[in-house]
C-alpha cells in the first residue's frame, strides 16, 4: 500500500489509492445515471404524441412534421429525443423553422431585448448526423425557443461537473505515481556512511545521498546489474492497491441513482426498477418528471403554430399527449373504456387513446350517450336503441 494516508471527516483513514479509486467509481455512476434520468424524460416526450387542435386544413402536414419527419434526415422519435435531451442537460432549446420542417439548433447567439423582439444569429444547425451553420437571422418569432430552467438540476449537474475535475486532477496524479516504478530504501538507524569496494581493494566512504544516487542509477539502467544489499540497507518495491469492494460499489450505485432521480424528480421505484402492480410511481413518474417538460413544449409550440388569435378566439393549441406514452392493456381497462363509450367518446377516439389503428367509419365516428351516463334527457334515445 502506498503510504499516504488521510483522514475523513468520519476519523478513518484512507490511502490515497483508494480515495481517487472511489473518486472513479463515483463519477463514472453519476454520468450513467444522469444520462438514464435525461433519456428517460426524453423517450417519454419522444413516445407521445403531439396533437394540433385546430379546424386549419394544414393541421394534417404540420402534425407529419411534428411527430413523423421533422425535417429529411431524421424521424421523429429521434428529433424529440435529442431536443429534450439538450433542453434538460442545458436548460434550453431551439427549433429552427425552415420551409415547413423543423431543424435543432446546437449553437447561437441572439440579443438581450426585453420589450422588443430578439434576434438570433451565428446558428449552427444539427440534422442526421452533420452540422451547417446559417447566416442567415431569425427573429423571435421565427423560431422555437424552449427553456426550462430547473435550478435543482443545474446544481447537481455543475456539481459532477466539479467532482469530474477534481477526479481528472487526482487521476492525473495517480498516473504520475503508477506509470514509474517507486521503491522504498530501508536503511538502519546507524546507516550515516555506506563503504564501497573498489577494484583496486580499496573502500570508497559514500554518504547517505551518494548511496540512494547509485542505487537509482542502478534501478533505471539498461544495462543487466547486480544489487548487492548492505546489511543496513534494504529495497523495497512499493505496490498501489486501487480496487474498492463490490458491496461498496453497490450501495455508492444506489445511493447515487435515488440523488439523481429525485434531482429530476423521478420515482426512485421508476428510476432503480423497483414498481410493483400496485404502485403508481408510473403515473407520478409522468406527473412530476415529464409534464413539466411537456407544458414548456405545449406553449412554446402553441405559440408558433397557433399563435395568439387563433388560440384567444378559437381555442387552438398544441399539446403532447402523454396518455399514449403509459401502456394500457385493453382487456384489463375493457370496463373502463365502455364507460368512456357511455359518456359520449366515439370508438375511434378509445381506439386511439389505447394505440389500436382508427376504422375511419361512419360507426366508428359516431356517438351514443347510455342511460347511465346521458342524463335524464336521453333516456329515450337510450332506450329506443
Amino acid at each position: 500500500m502506498f503510504d499516504f494516508l488521510f483522514q475523513d471527516r468520519n476519523k478513518e483513514i484512507q490511502s490515497l489509492a483508494e480515495i481517487i479509486a472511489i473518486d472513479m467509481e463515483k463519477l463514472n455512476l453519476s454520468k450513467l445515471a444522469i444520462e438514464k434520468a435525461i433519456m428517460m424524460i426524453a423517450k417519454a416526450i419522444a413516445k407521445s404524441d403531439i396533437l394540433i387542435q385546430t379546424e386549419s386544413k394544414e393541421k394534417n402536414k404540420k402534425e407529419y412534421r411534428l411527430n413523423v419527419q421533422p425535417n429529411d434526415h431524421e424521424c421523429g422519435t429521434v428529433f424529440w429525443t435529442e431536443v429534450v435531451k439538450q433542453l434538460l442537460t442545458e436548460q434550453e432549446a431551439l427549433i429552427i423553422p425552415l420551409n415547413d420542417k423543423y431543424y435543432r439548433a446546437t449553437s447561437w447567439s441572439h440579443t438581450n431585448e426585453v420589450t422588443l423582439k430578439r434576434t438570433y444569429k451565428d446558428v449552427m444547425l444539427s440534422c442526421g448526423g452533420e452540422n451547417f451553420t446559417t447566416s442567415s437571422t431569425f427573429q423571435s418569432d421565427e423560431v422555437i425557443h424552449l427553456r426550462y430552467d430547473n435550478a435543482r438540476i443545474r446544481l447537481y449537474l455543475q456539481n459532477v461537473v466539479g467532482q469530474f475535475d477534481k477526479t481528472m486532477d487526482s487521476i492525473n496524479a495517480m498516473m504520475q505515481l503508477s506509470s514509474q516504478p517507486r521503491f522504498k530504501l530501508k536503511l538502519g538507524t546507524n546507516a550515516l556512511s555506506f563503504r564501497e569496494k573498489q577494484a583496486d581493494g580499496t573502500d570508497k566512504v559514500m554518504t547517505k545521498d551518494q548511496y540512494v544516487l547509485k542505487i537509482k542509477k542502478l534501478l533505471t539502467s539498461d544495462a543487466l546489474e547486480v544489487l548487492t544489499e548492505q546489511e543496513n540497507a534494504s529495497v523495497e518495491q512499493l505496490q498501489i492497491n486501487t480496487t474498492v469492494k463490490a458491496e461498496e460499489l453497490a450501495k455508492m450505485a444506489l445511493q447515487i441513482n435515488n440523488e439523481v432521480a429525485n434531482a429530476f424528480d423521478i420515482p426512485e421505484a421508476v428510476f432503480n426498477g423497483n414498481i410493483t402492480e400496485k404502485s403508481d410511481a408510473t403515473n407520478e413518474f409522468i406527473t412530476y418528471a415529464v409534464s413539466p417538460i411537456a407544458e414548456v413544449i405545449n406553449d412554446t409550440l402553441t405559440a408558433y403554430v397557433v399563435g395568439e388569435d387563433d388560440y384567444c378566439g378559437k381555442n387552438e393549441k398544441v399539446m403532447v399527449w402523454l396518455a399514449r406514452f403509459k401502456h394500457v392493456d385493453v382487456v384489463d381497462s375493457a370496463v373502463n373504456l365502455d364507460k368512456l363509450r357511455g359518456i359520449g367518446f366515439h370508438l375511434d377516439e378509445i381506439r386511439e387513446m389505447v394505440g389500436y389503428p382508427l376504422l375511419n367509419t361512419e360507426f366508428s365516428t359516431e356517438r351514443a350517450l347510455t342511460k347511465n351516463y346521458g342524463g335524464e334527457g336521453n333516456n329515450n334515445a337510450a332506450q329506443e336503441t
